[in-house]
């Protein structure tokens, strides 16, 4: 249970000037905690590994700061599917209540195998720097790829290959095949160029300084003649490694004991077991140093102020290297944190004899600048020893600062603490008896204890069938780790769920001390003073979602101010709100909630009650992606067993009407950037990039654009005048220079107007819309840009489509139950149940029920919640299915 959250300030001095000042310090930085509390999310998901057109349920959870309370702050969360190549594939918005909401993310057919990344947001986060929540999700395809890869790095003695070997998922070799390839360095090409295969399907792409650890696409078609696309991860075939040094506190201190931080990294960003060396002038090792399964270890080291050293590592399978030695200072002071005993945190600088003086030094321990306990010592001693206990300390991420006396920071250090009481108590329970296939079971749950002052919390649960999963979602991301570690800690965290596993816990304590050493950093700056520091935000809280844009003089950049919009919806045209635009001509419609694609009208009046006014919308923009670690090769290869598996499922899940039995993929039309394209062309993918173009020359003599574009589109037929997909049979999206509009305005947009449509249907084009790509997108680009809108857009009004809250599917649960309708011919479940909302009663008792499959084996049940104490609880728990 989290403790008191009081101030502690031993102050070793009577001075009250200095004591008060300290004081007033603390006080005001958390004044300006208290008006930057930290959001926090967690998203539970069924599981970490999926396959293409399977769904991923789940559960979010949002806390406040570090006391991990739920959150009331925002009531919208952003969650986005991010693939190998670092683009948004999927988007939804998810309404939350009390922090808490959940939803079902389906997997498209198109998804490229790879590591994907699970990122989530509110907008409140967006002011506080990138450190979303980030989960890693490992996605085949056997739905339209049915390829399998095995990628090397090869020699012919001269130069180095990339090689790739494509086979079928029966093991066949693809021989002659052309693969295209191109060379990537974010959202740049490199280099683009094509090979063949032999004939036992090996690909050889030669590394040269330009694609040398960066990313390649390939691009080829396989057996059935679909488009297949794979990324290759270079840096992951034969990474090389690096060490760094990492002296604690910063600095190196002759003719005292240092504490220095090892990190063995990876090209691929991985960890890897290093042993590190310090030899001296006669090359004899006066210390030694080792790095866990993870990259990180510490060493002590006693250096001598004339004696020069040498520091050299070993890694298994490498050549020796020598690293660069850190610099050794006579004059100065160090820094060393002693976090392992049990109930006392113990710091201690070191500081030379031409150092010392009477001036204080202060010892703060704080999470953002909100302060849990202070000190304060004299600099007149070599050696300052302060000591906390642990007890009054919160659970997660602490930061020790020493400042100086003008309360700038001398040295900072990130610690963990971790607080038996802080964790909700999860006790599971399974029947005694056998279970068998197909059978009734029901899972009871006691949460908390009775001590609690509450026992009521929200949980999840999801049972999986291990033998369908190579799982190790004990070294994945978790509720712990996220709101207690990874929520503060910026950069890629490696298995981080191995710090929160139930064994050995002392030595996973340590191990995440090292973790901070190593990778910890502050996120609050003790050298400026509170009162200075703006408070105004970016991004507000969000309670829910809304629609903002600009009214401007028709045809003039000139706002038209105090302008009465309305926002109406096409549902209900009697359903409407109004507001007043600015004096800079920008409105705002807030705290809306509507559902996923909502179509709206927007009309707007200037003060004279005329509709002379154009209405444009803002776009928000996206939050910078940034790249990752950890991303793996040939997933296709590595679960080919839990692919094929799910393959036989999907046939059943067809004949049930729980899955389509089309597969959406689309045709593949090869094509360039025409220069013929204007580049003021809003496509999103770059002028020109789409699987067709038609120009303006091509569209002469039509009445209307439907009427000239009827028929001479591929995958396009027309009805009523409206654009349909013939893979979806659905509308699709117009974007009329960068703006969404509805298709029946197809008609209205004079022909001679246009300089461009570009159809996009490919889903290397369609995917960066997200949603909006679902069906494919005609791009049309006037001659004049967005101000020709004038000449066939309705005067003060505007239509669009909005992206509103996803709706989460129904979970399908199997009854076999006497005449139950609900069952499986062959039930090859690898989610056997989803339980996203699981509440305790007041005397923390849950329970729910779930049907056994075909299939016997391990199936694992991973139970997590919040309490509304600020608890949190994670329980991990296999039962044994048999015949």
């Amino acid at each position: 249970m989290l403790k008191k959250l009081c101030l502690c300030i031993s102050i070793l001095w009577i001075g009250s000037l200095q004591a008060q000042t300290i004081e007033d310090r603390i006080s005001a930085s958390k004044e300006y905690y208290a008006s930057n509390q930290q959001e926090k999310i967690y998203i539970h998901t069924d599981r970490q590994q999926y396959t293409a057109g399977e769904i991923v349920w789940y559960k979010t959870y949002n806390t406040i700061g570090i006391s991990n309370m739920l959150s009331i702050l925002s009531g919208v969360n952003y969650v986005e599917l991010i693939d190998p190549k670092n683009r948004i594939v999927a988007d939804q918005r998810v309404q939350l209540g009390l922090g808490l909401g959940a939803g079902s993310l389906t997997l498209a057919d198109t998804l490229i195998e790879g590591t994907y990344r699970l990122r989530a947001y509110t907008n409140w986060m967006r002011n506080f720097s990138p450190d979303f929540f980030r989960k890693t999700l490992q996605i085949t395809n056997g739905r339209t790829d049915n390829t399998v890869t095995r990628t090397s790095l090869r020699s012919d003695g001269k130069d180095s290959f990339v090689g790739v070997q494509l086979n079928t998922l029966s093991g066949d070799p693809l021989p002659k095949t052309t693969v295209r390839y191109e060379v990537l360095d974010g959202d740049k090409t490199l280099q683009k160029g094509s090979e063949r295969t032999d004939e036992q399907g090996l690909v050889l792409i030669k590394v040269t300084d330009k694609n040398k650890d960066k990313d390649i696409q390939l691009s080829y078609t396989n057996l059935d003649e679909r488009p297949v696309v794979k990324v290759i991860h270079t840096a992951s075939i034969k990474p090389q490694s690096n060490i760094q040094l990492l002296p604690e506190g910063g600095r190196i201190l002759a003719g005292i004991i240092n504490n220095i931080g090892i990190k063995a990294i990876r090209s691929d960003g991985l960890g890897v077991q290093a042993k590190v060396e310090i030899l001296d002038t006669k090359q004899e090792i006066v210390g030694v140093g080792e790095t866990n399964l993870l990259g990180m270890g510490t060493m002590a080291f006693l250096p001598l102020e004339d004696e020069n050293y040498t520091f050299r590592a070993h890694i298994d399978g490498e050549e020796p290297q020598q690293i660069p030695t850190p610099v050794i200072s006579s004059s100065g002071m160090s820094f060393m944190v002693n976090n392992q005993h049990p109930t006392k945190l113990f710091a201690q600088i070191s500081i030379s004899e031409d150092l010392l003086s009477e001036e204080p030094a202060y010892l703060v321990l704080h999470h953002f600048g909100n302060t849990y306990y202070a000190s304060r010592q004299k600099m007149n001693r070599k050696n300052l020893v302060f000591s906390a206990d642990k007890e009054m300390l919160p659970s997660g991420v602490l930061t020790v600062s020493v400042l100086d006396a003008s309360f700038k920071p001398l040295f900072e250090r990130p610690i963990f603490i971790m607080q038996p009481d802080d964790c909700m108590t999860i006790a599971v329970s399974v029947p005694n008896s056998k279970i068998g296939l197909r059978e009734n079971v029901t899972i009871n749950a006691l949460i908390g204890a009775q001590t609690d002052t509450t026992r009521l919390a929200s949980l999840s649960a999801s049972v999986v069938n291990l033998s369908r999963l190579k799982d190790t979602a004990d070294l994945q991301t978790n509720i712990y780790s996220s709101l207690l570690l990874e929520a503060d800690l910026k950069g890629y965290i490696e298995s981080p769920g191995y710090y929160f596993s139930p064994e050995n816990q002392a030595e996973k304590l340590a191990d995440l001390d090292k973790l901070l050493l190593t990778q910890g950093w502050r996120k609050f700056d003790w050298s400026v003073e509170p009162q200075s520091l703006d408070t105004t935000k970016t991004f507000e809280a969000e309670e829910g979602l809304s629609i903002s844009g600009f009214t401007k003089k028709l045809g003039r950049k000139a706002p038209a101010p105090l302008s009465e919009v309305q926002l109406i919806s096409t549902d209900n045209y009697t359903d409407f709100i109004d507001t007043l635009s600015s004096e800079e001509g920008f409105f705002r419609f807030s705290d809306l909630l509507f559902p996923d694609s909502a179509k709206f009208l927007i009309s707007a009046k200037d003060q004279k009650g005329k509709n002379n006014i154009d209405i444009t919308l803002n776009v928000p923009e996206t939050p910078e992606i940034q790249t990752t670690a950890g991303a793996q090769n040939d997933l296709n290869t590595l679960y080919l067993e839990e692919l094929l598996a799910s393959k036989q499922f999907f046939r059943e899940l067809e004949s049930k009407g729980l899955m389509p039995n089309t597969i959406d993929i689309a045709e593949v039309v090869v094509s360039r950037k025409v220069e013929k394209v204007p580049e003021h062309s809003r496509n999103l993918n770059g002028p020109g990039n789409a699987d067709q173009i038609i120009t303006w020359e091509e569209l002469q003599n039509y009445a209307t654009i439907d009427i000239a574009l009827n028929g001479r589109l591929l995958g396009v037929y027309f009805q009523g005048g409206i654009p349909y997909n013939t893979r979806s049979r659905s509308p699709m999206q117009i974007v009329l220079d960068g703006m969404y509009v509805e298709p029946d305005m197809l008609s209205t947009i004079p022909v001679m107007d246009i300089a461009s449509i570009e159809v996009l249907r490919n889903i290397n084009y369609t995917s960066i819309y997200g949603s909006f790509g679902g069906n494919g997108l005609i791009v049309i680009t006037t001659k004049i840009g967005s101000e020709g809108r004038m000449n066939y857009v309705p005067k003060g009004i505007l239509s669009f489509t909005a992206k509103g809250i996803s709706s989460a599917k129904e979970f399908y649960r199997p009854r076999y139950e006497v005449e139950s309708d609900r069952t499986f011919t062959n039930d090859l479940r690898t989610t056997i149940h989803w339980e996203p909302f699981l509440t305790p009663d007041e005397n923390g008792k849950a329970s729910f029920e779930f049907y056994t499959s075909d299939e016997p084996g391990i199936y694992r049940i991973i139970m997590e919640g919040v309490g509304l104490n600020g608890k949190i609880g994670r329980k991990v728990l296999d039962m044994h299915v048999g015949k």
